[in-house]
Protein backbone atom coordinates (compact mmCIF):
# COMPACT_ATOMS: atom_id res chain seq x y z
CA UNK A 1 0.00 0.00 0.00
CA UNK A 2 2.71 2.19 0.96
CA UNK A 3 4.44 1.79 -2.31
CA UNK A 4 1.85 2.30 -4.28
CA UNK A 5 1.21 5.77 -2.58
CA UNK A 6 4.61 6.81 -3.23
CA UNK A 7 4.57 5.63 -6.84
CA UNK A 8 1.47 7.94 -7.29
CA UNK A 9 3.24 10.53 -5.61
CA UNK A 10 6.29 10.43 -7.35
CA UNK A 11 4.44 10.42 -10.84
CA UNK A 12 2.69 13.45 -9.80
CA UNK A 13 5.74 15.23 -9.13
CA UNK A 14 7.59 14.30 -12.55
CA UNK A 15 4.57 15.78 -14.04
CA UNK A 16 4.05 19.08 -12.20
CA UNK A 17 8.06 19.61 -12.92
CA UNK A 18 7.92 18.60 -16.17
CA UNK A 19 4.97 21.18 -16.55
CA UNK A 20 7.09 24.19 -14.80
CA UNK A 21 10.08 23.69 -17.04
CA UNK A 22 7.75 23.78 -20.46
CA UNK A 23 6.19 26.70 -19.04
CA UNK A 24 9.77 28.59 -18.85
CA UNK A 25 10.70 27.46 -22.18
CA UNK A 26 7.58 28.85 -23.93
CA UNK A 27 7.72 32.24 -21.87
CA UNK A 28 11.28 31.94 -23.05
CA UNK A 29 10.60 32.39 -26.60
CA UNK A 30 7.77 34.10 -26.78
CA UNK A 31 10.17 37.12 -25.36
CA UNK A 32 12.64 36.04 -27.15
CA UNK A 33 10.16 36.43 -30.28
CA UNK A 34 8.83 39.89 -28.95
CA UNK A 35 12.59 40.72 -28.52
CA UNK A 36 13.24 40.14 -31.97
CA UNK A 37 10.40 41.62 -33.63
CA UNK A 38 11.76 45.07 -31.94
CA UNK A 39 14.47 44.37 -33.36
CA UNK A 40 15.15 47.73 -36.01
CA UNK A 41 17.57 46.59 -38.78
CA UNK A 42 20.11 48.65 -40.41
CA UNK A 43 20.17 48.24 -44.40
CA UNK A 44 20.98 50.13 -47.23
CA UNK A 45 18.41 51.68 -49.69
CA UNK A 46 18.07 52.63 -53.39
CA UNK A 47 15.86 55.52 -54.57
CA UNK A 48 13.74 54.46 -57.99
CA UNK A 49 13.94 56.51 -60.90
CA UNK A 50 12.25 55.18 -63.77
CA UNK A 51 14.07 55.77 -67.20
CA UNK A 52 14.43 54.19 -70.57
CA UNK A 53 17.22 50.95 -70.33
CA UNK A 54 18.83 49.90 -73.32
CA UNK A 55 18.60 46.00 -73.37
CA UNK A 56 20.52 43.65 -75.66
CA UNK A 57 21.00 40.04 -76.17
CA UNK A 58 24.85 38.42 -75.56
CA UNK A 59 25.65 35.57 -77.54
CA UNK A 60 28.43 33.74 -78.82
CA UNK A 61 30.29 31.59 -81.23
CA UNK A 62 33.38 31.06 -83.45
CA UNK A 63 34.25 33.60 -86.14
CA UNK A 64 34.96 32.31 -89.61
CA UNK A 65 36.55 33.67 -92.55
CA UNK A 66 33.86 35.18 -94.62
CA UNK A 67 36.41 34.22 -97.66
CA UNK A 68 37.19 30.53 -97.93
CA UNK A 69 38.27 28.95 -101.06
CA UNK A 70 39.53 25.25 -101.55
CA UNK A 71 42.02 24.79 -103.97
CA UNK A 72 41.37 22.33 -106.39
CA UNK A 73 43.71 21.25 -109.70
CA UNK A 74 41.63 20.83 -112.96
CA UNK A 75 45.19 19.75 -115.02
CA UNK A 76 47.88 17.30 -114.57
CA UNK A 77 51.09 17.78 -113.79
CA UNK A 78 53.82 18.14 -111.06
CA UNK A 79 53.93 20.90 -108.49
CA UNK A 80 57.04 23.31 -109.26
CA UNK A 81 58.80 24.85 -106.52
CA UNK A 82 57.31 28.65 -106.30
CA UNK A 83 58.55 32.39 -104.68
CA UNK A 84 57.19 30.40 -101.29
CA UNK A 85 56.24 27.06 -99.55
CA UNK A 86 53.00 25.77 -99.84
CA UNK A 87 52.56 24.89 -96.83
CA UNK A 88 50.03 25.64 -93.93
CA UNK A 89 50.34 29.04 -92.53
CA UNK A 90 52.14 30.97 -95.14
CA UNK A 91 50.73 34.38 -95.85
CA UNK A 92 50.14 35.63 -99.67
CA UNK A 93 49.48 39.34 -100.61
CA UNK A 94 47.01 39.51 -103.69
CA UNK A 95 48.52 38.44 -106.95
CA UNK A 96 51.40 36.41 -105.44
CA UNK A 97 51.92 32.61 -107.07
CA UNK A 98 50.02 30.01 -104.89
CA UNK A 99 50.86 26.63 -106.96
CA UNK A 100 52.51 26.56 -110.16
CA UNK A 101 52.43 22.94 -111.84
CA UNK A 102 54.85 21.83 -114.40
CA UNK A 103 52.86 23.32 -118.04
CA UNK A 104 55.74 22.66 -120.82
CA UNK A 105 54.39 19.93 -122.27
CA UNK A 106 50.64 21.84 -122.82
CA UNK A 107 52.82 24.68 -123.67
CA UNK A 108 54.33 23.17 -126.76
CA UNK A 109 50.77 22.23 -127.62
CA UNK A 110 48.97 26.05 -127.44
CA UNK A 111 52.30 26.86 -129.21
CA UNK A 112 51.56 24.60 -132.56
CA UNK A 113 48.15 26.10 -132.13
CA UNK A 114 49.01 29.69 -132.54
CA UNK A 115 51.56 28.63 -135.25
CA UNK A 116 48.57 26.80 -137.09
CA UNK A 117 46.51 30.23 -136.97
CA UNK A 118 49.75 32.49 -137.96
CA UNK A 119 49.77 30.25 -141.13
CA UNK A 120 46.26 30.02 -141.50
CA UNK A 121 46.75 34.17 -141.67
CA UNK A 122 49.59 34.11 -144.05
CA UNK A 123 47.42 31.88 -146.49
CA UNK A 124 44.62 34.09 -147.02
CA UNK A 125 46.64 37.76 -147.32
CA UNK A 126 47.13 37.61 -150.82
CA UNK A 127 42.94 36.87 -151.53
CA UNK A 128 42.44 39.62 -148.85
CA UNK A 129 44.88 41.65 -150.82
CA UNK A 130 42.40 41.22 -154.61
CA UNK A 131 39.26 40.87 -152.79
CA UNK A 132 39.00 42.95 -149.86
CA UNK A 133 41.98 45.87 -150.08
CA UNK A 134 40.26 48.07 -147.42
CA UNK A 135 40.69 45.30 -144.90
CA UNK A 136 44.35 44.24 -146.10
CA UNK A 137 46.83 46.68 -143.82
CA UNK A 138 44.66 45.40 -140.75
CA UNK A 139 45.30 41.72 -141.98
CA UNK A 140 49.01 42.63 -142.12
CA UNK A 141 49.80 44.62 -139.61
CA UNK A 142 48.00 41.12 -137.75
CA UNK A 143 50.10 39.12 -139.24
CA UNK A 144 53.50 40.98 -138.84
CA UNK A 145 52.43 41.35 -134.71
CA UNK A 146 51.63 37.94 -134.35
CA UNK A 147 53.73 35.93 -131.93
CA UNK A 148 53.78 32.22 -130.93
CA UNK A 149 55.10 33.09 -127.49
CA UNK A 150 52.31 35.60 -126.20
CA UNK A 151 48.73 35.50 -125.91
CA UNK A 152 46.54 35.63 -129.25
CA UNK A 153 45.04 39.38 -130.41
CA UNK A 154 41.47 39.34 -131.56
CA UNK A 155 41.41 38.32 -135.26
CA UNK A 156 40.57 41.97 -136.91
CA UNK A 157 37.08 43.18 -137.54
CA UNK A 158 35.42 42.27 -140.96
CA UNK A 159 34.23 45.22 -142.81
CA UNK A 160 31.04 43.25 -145.16
CA UNK A 161 29.14 40.00 -144.49
CA UNK A 162 30.97 38.73 -147.65
CA UNK A 163 34.85 38.83 -146.00
CA UNK A 164 32.84 37.29 -142.94
CA UNK A 165 32.20 34.29 -144.61
CA UNK A 166 35.52 34.45 -146.02
CA UNK A 167 36.95 34.43 -142.98
CA UNK A 168 35.18 31.65 -141.40
CA UNK A 169 34.91 29.07 -144.57
CA UNK A 170 38.97 29.35 -144.51
CA UNK A 171 38.56 28.29 -140.82
CA UNK A 172 40.55 31.11 -139.21
CA UNK A 173 37.56 31.48 -136.47
CA UNK A 174 37.52 28.44 -135.28
CA UNK A 175 41.37 28.03 -135.42
CA UNK A 176 41.42 31.41 -133.13
CA UNK A 177 38.79 29.96 -130.45
CA UNK A 178 40.95 26.70 -130.34
CA UNK A 179 43.94 29.15 -129.91
CA UNK A 180 41.99 30.74 -126.73
CA UNK A 181 40.13 28.05 -125.25
CA UNK A 182 44.18 25.97 -124.60
CA UNK A 183 45.36 29.84 -123.55
CA UNK A 184 42.39 29.31 -120.75
CA UNK A 185 43.25 25.88 -119.88
CA UNK A 186 47.06 27.10 -119.96
CA UNK A 187 46.24 29.35 -117.12
CA UNK A 188 45.43 26.90 -114.27
CA UNK A 189 48.70 25.58 -114.58
CA UNK A 190 49.44 28.33 -111.79
CA UNK A 191 46.90 29.55 -109.41
CA UNK A 192 47.55 33.06 -108.13
CA UNK A 193 45.83 34.32 -104.46
CA UNK A 194 42.77 36.17 -105.52
CA UNK A 195 42.95 38.45 -102.74
CA UNK A 196 45.30 38.56 -99.11
CA UNK A 197 44.84 35.83 -96.58
CA UNK A 198 46.79 32.81 -95.59
CA UNK A 199 47.22 29.06 -97.00
CA UNK A 200 44.95 27.36 -93.73
CA UNK A 201 45.43 23.52 -95.51
CA UNK A 202 47.99 22.71 -97.56
CA UNK A 203 47.62 18.58 -98.60
CA UNK A 204 50.58 18.74 -101.78
CA UNK A 205 54.13 19.31 -101.41
CA UNK A 206 56.99 20.37 -103.90
CA UNK A 207 57.56 17.48 -106.44
CA UNK A 208 54.08 15.50 -105.74
CA UNK A 209 52.10 14.70 -108.92
CA UNK A 210 48.76 16.67 -109.26
CA UNK A 211 45.81 14.60 -110.97
CA UNK A 212 43.06 16.36 -112.49
CA UNK A 213 39.96 16.98 -109.24
CA UNK A 214 42.85 16.73 -106.93
CA UNK A 215 42.16 19.00 -103.54
CA UNK A 216 45.44 21.16 -103.11
CA UNK A 217 44.75 22.94 -99.93
CA UNK A 218 42.49 25.46 -98.16
CA UNK A 219 42.66 29.77 -98.63
CA UNK A 220 41.45 31.80 -96.11
CA UNK A 221 41.59 35.79 -96.16
CA UNK A 222 42.63 37.77 -92.92
CA UNK A 223 40.86 40.70 -92.48
CA UNK A 224 37.06 39.63 -93.21
CA UNK A 225 35.06 37.68 -90.95
CA UNK A 226 31.72 36.37 -90.21
CA UNK A 227 29.81 35.45 -86.97
CA UNK A 228 26.86 33.03 -86.90
CA UNK A 229 24.95 33.23 -83.98
CA UNK A 230 21.66 32.05 -82.46
CA UNK A 231 19.08 34.60 -80.81
CA UNK A 232 16.06 34.05 -78.48
CA UNK A 233 13.14 33.95 -81.16
CA UNK A 234 10.88 35.66 -79.13
CA UNK A 235 13.74 38.90 -80.18
CA UNK A 236 12.95 38.11 -83.71
CA UNK A 237 11.16 41.85 -84.15
CA UNK A 238 13.87 43.75 -82.54
CA UNK A 239 16.97 42.23 -84.91
CA UNK A 240 17.49 44.45 -87.90
CA UNK A 241 20.08 43.99 -90.69
CA UNK A 242 22.52 46.91 -90.88
CA UNK A 243 22.48 47.21 -86.86
CA UNK A 244 25.56 47.70 -85.20
CA UNK A 245 27.33 44.74 -83.26
CA UNK A 246 30.40 44.90 -80.47
CA UNK A 247 32.48 41.51 -80.46
CA UNK A 248 34.69 41.12 -77.21
CA UNK A 249 37.61 38.59 -78.86
CA UNK A 250 39.08 35.91 -76.41
CA UNK A 251 41.89 39.36 -76.35
CA UNK A 252 39.71 41.09 -74.72
CA UNK A 253 39.46 43.08 -77.20
CA UNK A 254 36.37 44.98 -78.59
CA UNK A 255 35.32 45.03 -82.43
CA UNK A 256 32.41 46.43 -84.11
CA UNK A 257 30.75 44.76 -86.84
CA UNK A 258 26.91 44.83 -88.30
CA UNK A 259 24.44 42.18 -89.13
CA UNK A 260 24.67 41.52 -92.49
CA UNK A 261 21.94 38.49 -92.69
CA UNK A 262 19.05 37.15 -90.65
CA UNK A 263 17.48 33.41 -91.04
CA UNK A 264 13.79 34.28 -91.54
CA UNK A 265 12.92 30.25 -90.00
CA UNK A 266 13.33 29.62 -86.43
CA UNK A 267 15.40 26.15 -85.29
CA UNK A 268 12.58 23.76 -84.18
CA UNK A 269 14.37 22.62 -81.24
CA UNK A 270 16.36 25.29 -79.90
CA UNK A 271 13.48 28.16 -80.81
CA UNK A 272 16.10 30.58 -81.64
CA UNK A 273 17.10 32.39 -85.07
CA UNK A 274 20.19 32.58 -86.88
CA UNK A 275 22.00 35.83 -87.06
CA UNK A 276 24.82 36.55 -89.21
CA UNK A 277 27.50 39.48 -88.37
CA UNK A 278 30.20 40.98 -90.33
CA UNK A 279 33.65 42.00 -89.04
CA UNK A 280 36.70 43.49 -90.23
CA UNK A 281 39.74 43.40 -88.30
CA UNK A 282 42.93 42.16 -88.65
CA UNK A 283 43.32 41.46 -85.01
CA UNK A 284 40.64 38.79 -85.22
CA UNK A 285 41.42 34.73 -85.73
CA UNK A 286 39.55 32.54 -88.16
CA UNK A 287 37.95 29.82 -85.13
CA UNK A 288 38.36 32.60 -82.46
CA UNK A 289 35.46 32.19 -79.78
CA UNK A 290 33.57 35.55 -79.24
CA UNK A 291 31.18 36.74 -77.27
CA UNK A 292 29.03 39.61 -79.25
CA UNK A 293 26.38 41.99 -77.72
CA UNK A 294 23.57 42.92 -80.39
CA UNK A 295 21.27 45.67 -79.26
CA UNK A 296 17.46 44.99 -78.96
CA UNK A 297 16.34 48.48 -78.53
CA UNK A 298 15.00 50.03 -75.45
CA UNK A 299 12.61 49.69 -72.34
CA UNK A 300 10.67 52.58 -71.41
CA UNK A 301 9.49 54.02 -67.89
CA UNK A 302 11.45 50.86 -65.99
CA UNK A 303 13.99 50.26 -63.58
CA UNK A 304 17.44 48.18 -64.07
CA UNK A 305 17.53 45.69 -60.69
CA UNK A 306 19.77 43.09 -59.71
CA UNK A 307 18.44 39.42 -60.13
CA UNK A 308 19.31 38.77 -56.36
CA UNK A 309 17.05 41.42 -55.45
CA UNK A 310 13.76 40.31 -57.47
CA UNK A 311 11.76 37.31 -55.43
CA UNK A 312 10.00 34.58 -57.25
CA UNK A 313 10.49 36.56 -60.24
CA UNK A 314 7.83 38.55 -59.44
CA UNK A 315 8.16 40.72 -56.29
CA UNK A 316 10.53 43.06 -54.64
CA UNK A 317 11.33 44.24 -51.26
CA UNK A 318 10.61 48.33 -50.52
CA UNK A 319 10.56 50.50 -47.40
CA UNK A 320 7.80 51.92 -46.30
CA UNK A 321 7.33 55.61 -44.92
CA UNK A 322 6.88 54.11 -41.00
CA UNK A 323 10.18 52.38 -41.90
CA UNK A 324 8.71 48.65 -42.21
CA UNK A 325 10.07 46.49 -45.20
CA UNK A 326 6.56 45.47 -47.65
CA UNK A 327 6.70 43.58 -50.36
CA UNK A 328 5.25 45.03 -54.22
CA UNK A 329 4.75 43.34 -57.23
CA UNK A 330 6.84 44.06 -60.12
CA UNK A 331 6.91 42.97 -63.97
CA UNK A 332 10.14 41.42 -65.59
CA UNK A 333 10.62 42.72 -68.91
CA UNK A 334 14.32 41.68 -69.70
CA UNK A 335 16.78 39.33 -68.37
CA UNK A 336 20.45 39.43 -68.38
CA UNK A 337 23.15 37.61 -66.37
CA UNK A 338 23.13 40.03 -63.83
CA UNK A 339 20.17 42.21 -64.00
CA UNK A 340 16.74 42.31 -64.70
CA UNK A 341 15.11 44.98 -66.29
CA UNK A 342 11.21 46.05 -64.51
CA UNK A 343 8.39 47.90 -64.27
CA UNK A 344 5.89 48.37 -61.64
CA UNK A 345 7.96 50.90 -59.30
CA UNK A 346 6.92 54.45 -58.66
CA UNK A 347 9.54 56.85 -58.44
CA UNK A 348 10.68 57.80 -55.15
CA UNK A 349 10.17 54.71 -53.95
CA UNK A 350 13.08 53.37 -51.96
CA UNK A 351 13.92 49.33 -52.31
CA UNK A 352 16.38 47.69 -50.65
CA UNK A 353 19.95 47.76 -51.84
CA UNK A 354 20.97 43.91 -51.03
CA UNK A 355 19.20 40.98 -49.69
CA UNK A 356 18.81 40.43 -46.05
CA UNK A 357 18.87 36.92 -44.99
CA UNK A 358 16.05 36.68 -42.80
CA UNK A 359 13.77 39.22 -43.97
CA UNK A 360 10.34 39.25 -43.85
CA UNK A 361 7.07 41.46 -44.50
CA UNK A 362 6.68 44.13 -41.63
CA UNK A 363 10.48 43.81 -40.51
CA UNK A 364 11.71 47.28 -38.84
CA UNK A 365 14.52 48.84 -40.12
CA UNK A 366 16.92 52.04 -40.67
CA UNK A 367 17.99 53.40 -43.66
CA UNK A 368 21.84 54.29 -43.32
CA UNK A 369 24.07 56.35 -46.54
Amino acid sequence: MNRKIISVFSGLSILLIAYFISSLIINNEEETLNNNTNITHLVNAIKIKNQSNPISAKVNGSLKSKNQIELFSEVQGKLEKSTKEFKSGQNYSKGNVLIKIDSKEFLASVKQNRSQLQNLVASVLPDIKLDFPKSFPQWENYFKEFNVNSNTKPLPNHNSEKEKFYIVGKGLQSQYFRVKNLEERLKKYTLLSPFKGTLKESYVSEGALISPGQKLGTFINTDLFELEVSVPSKYGNKLEIGKEVTLNSTYNTNHSGKIIRINNSIDYNSQSIRVFIEFKSEELKDGMYSEVEIPLGTIDDSFLLSRSLLINDSFVYFINTDMTIGLMNVEPKFYDDEYVVVTGLDDGLQILKSYIPGIYDGMKVKIVD
